[in-house]
């Protein structure tokens, strides 16, 4: 059985242009703007670790690259511990090389992300068992980044993801920092529920559906508190146009100084169109904008 993939949550749907929120004194506004682009920017990249270990697949007690994934031929994958039978997990890291000074900065991975550094893994048993466990983390001395290969954030913190069952998982966020390319720190943290609802049983990931709640908080580069919630379940479909984003749902950011959330909805026409189409609406406004 195909193992389930953490989608990023890659809402950069709150990457507007500046022009749109030119107006001057809008306090709220720009307080949310700020926290909501932190947070994506942040979800984006961190989660898009997990992503790397839909890459690696189980076999004989082991886990190895797999054929068609994220994973490119040029990252060292090193096994601290490689086998189950000891029963305490196993144990391995990736290695992406060191982050280049011009552009393309990094390694070219095949889901068109950028990364150097490393991120290590910790599965308790085998990913497809019920109640395994397994930790991602990064730490500053691995000097992971990952971006666009000329815009690269540097991450740091912990993913704990636990298989609930045969087509979900829980994740928590932990310790999650990123330093972004203007040298601006954001801090993030929260827990998601995400469920395969479509293409569980299909080889692949192309034509899968995933179903994503969940809720946290964080301090944006301002130094505001916030919190997010996905408060209508976003919907990622892996189709050729639709990978980059959601199809349905709503996530909503509020700085705790702010009397006024950012909320960015993912289906503004209700078609469930893979056109990259999203709604901003801070309070009365509503902004129409293509996700990045």
């Amino acid at each position: 059985m195909k193992k389930l993939k953490w989608m990023a949550l890659a809402a950069s749907a709150a990457m507007l242009t500046a022009g749109v929120y030119s107006c001057k004194g809008v306090k709220d506004a720009k307080d949310n703007i700020s926290s909501a682009q932190d947070f994506t920017s942040a979800e984006t990249e961190f989660s898009g670790t997990f992503d790397i270990s839909d890459d690696l697949a189980q076999t004989e007690g082991k886990i190895k690259k797999g054929g068609t994934g994220i994973l490119p031929s040029g990252a060292v994958l090193t096994w601290i511990d490689s086998t189950f039978l000891d029963g305490d997990g196993v144990d391995f890291s990736v290695d992406f090389g060191a982050l280049g000074t011009t552009a393309p900065k990094g390694m070219l991975c095949n889901d068109g992300k950028y990364r150097s550094g490393v991120v290590h893994y910790s599965l308790t048993k085998r990913y497809s068992e019920i109640g395994a466990s397994l930790t991602i983390s990064v730490d500053a001395a691995d000097k992971f980044y990952t971006g666009d290969g000329t815009n690269m954030f540097n991450l740091s913190g912990s993913l704990n993801v636990t298989r609930s069952a045969l087509d979900s998982v829980n994740i928590t966020m932990s310790n999650g920092k990123l330093v972004d390319p203007d040298g601006k720190t954001l801090q993030f943290q929260g827990s998601k529920a995400i469920k395969v609802i479509s293409g569980l049983m299909t080889p692949g990931i192309w034509g899968d559906e995933y179903r994503i709640t969940g809720s946290g908080s964080g301090v944006n580069r301002e130094g505001d508190s916030y919190t997010w919630a996905i408060t209508t379940p976003l919907i990622k479909k892996l189709d050729a146009g639709c990978a980059r984003t959601f199809i349905v749902g709503v996530i909503e950011v509020q700085n705790t100084t702010a009397s006024t959330s950012l909320k960015v909805d993912f289906d503004p026409y209700k078609n469930k169109a893979c056109d990259r189409i999203a709604k901003a609406i801070i309070g009365s406004r509503e902004f129409i904008f293509t996700v990045r």
